[in-house]
C-alpha cells in the first residue's frame, strides 16, 4: 500500500500557527506565509573556518572551527553556548558581504514546535539563488522537532551579500499517518535548536 503525505495549505498552516503555536518568533504572519509554506528569516550567519569530523562514536566527533558570527539584534540567545571568534550584533537590514570561498551556518529567527504527526521540508527561497547566487544545504525536519533551524549556507560567486533579517528559506509541512515520537528516538540531540 502506498501512502501519500499531505502538505499543509496556507489556511491550515495559519490556523496551526495561531492556535497551536507551531511557528513562533515570526515578524508578520501574512507577509511570511506562502501558498504552501512559511518563509523563515536570517537571525545568525556564522563563518565556518575549518570543517569538523562526524564519527560513529559521537564522543569522538570534532566540531567545526567557527569564525565571526553576525547576529540580528535581539537574537543573541540563539548562539549563547557557541564558541565563535567574534559576535557582531547588527540591526535588521544590515548588509553582510559574503566570501565565495567560505561556508557559513545560517540560523533562523523563527522557532518550530512541530506536532508529533507533522514533519517539514526546508528549501531556499528562489530569490536567494536568483539575486545573490547563494544556496542552502539541508535535509528534512523530523516530526516533533522543537527549536530554531540551522542550515549550511554557501555563496557561489564573488560579490554576494545578504541582509540580516531577510527571508531566505521556506519551510513546508507534511502530515504523517501516525505520531513519530521524536523524543523516543535513540538520538535527538538537536531538539531545542542546538546548532552543534
Amino acid at each position: 500500500m502506498v501512502l501519500f503525505m499531505t502538505v499543509l495549505s496556507k489556511e491550515t498552516l495559519k490556523n496551526l500557527i495561531k492556535e497551536k503555536n507551531i511557528i513562533s518568533d515570526y515578524k508578520d504572519i501574512d507577509y511570511q506565509i506562502t501558498a504552501n509554506g512559511f518563509d523563515f528569516r536570517l537571525a545568525v550567519l556564522i563563518e565556518v573556518k575549518k570543517a569538523g569530523q562526524l564519527r560513529i562514536d559521537k564522543n569522538s566527533a570534532i566540531k567545526p572551527k567557527l569564525g565571526n558570527a553576525y547576529v540580528l539584534k535581539g537574537f543573541e540567545n540563539h548562539i549563547k553556548n557557541l564558541k565563535t571568534e567574534n559576535i557582531i550584533v547588527l540591526k535588521e537590514g544590515t548588509l553582510i558581504y559574503l566570501d565565495e570561498k567560505k561556508t557559513y551556518l545560517a540560523v533562523t529567527c523563527e522557532k518550530l514546535n512541530t506536532p508529533e504527526n507533522t514533519n517539514f521540508e526546508i528549501e531556499p527561497r528562489s530569490s536567494l539563488f536568483r539575486y545573490c547566487q547563494c544556496d542552502i544545504v539541508t535535509g528534512f525536519g523530523e516530526a516533533g522537532y522543537r527549536g530554531i533551524l540551522t542550515v549550511m549556507f554557501k555563496p557561489s560567486l564573488p560579490g554576494a551579500a545578504i541582509d540580516i533579517g531577510v527571508r531566505f528559506m521556506q519551510v513546508s509541512f507534511n502530515i504523517l499517518d501516525s505520531n513519530a515520537h521524536y523524543n523516543d528516538q535513540k538520538e535527538n540531540n538537536y531538539q531545542g535548536g542546538n546548532i552543534l
